[in-house]
């Protein structure tokens, strides 16, 4: 189980929606060869990004290492990607004791 930032990720059959929304996202971009980006993310679950939006939430998953953060210069801007972390197949089957 990690805590952080008021978070718990101990058993993906309790993980709130978010979780859930944001790993099945992850998985699908990583399925389809496609960047996970929080603006990506936000448009596929029909919400608004804006800076600092649950910045809370994935500061928390990042450091249970359930998924991973890379950032990239694309020419205009540091364009952040996720992909599945060091701890993302242990959450996935109930074996996360972090």
């Amino acid at each position: 189980m990690a805590y952080s930032g008021g978070y718990t990720f101990s058993d993906i059959n309790r993980a709130g929606p978010l979780t859930k929304n944001f790993m099945k996202f992850i998985r699908s971009c990583d399925k389809y060869h496609k960047k996970a980006t929080k603006r990506g993310f936000y448009k596929v679950i029909g919400r608004e990004w804006a800076p600092g939006n649950n910045c809370t939430f994935f500061a928390a998953i990042r450091q249970a290492g359930i998924v991973m953060m890379l950032r990239d210069w694309n020419g205009k801007y540091t364009e952040c990607t996720y992909i599945k972390g060091p701890n993302w197949n242990d959450y996935i089957n109930g074996k996360f004791n972090n």
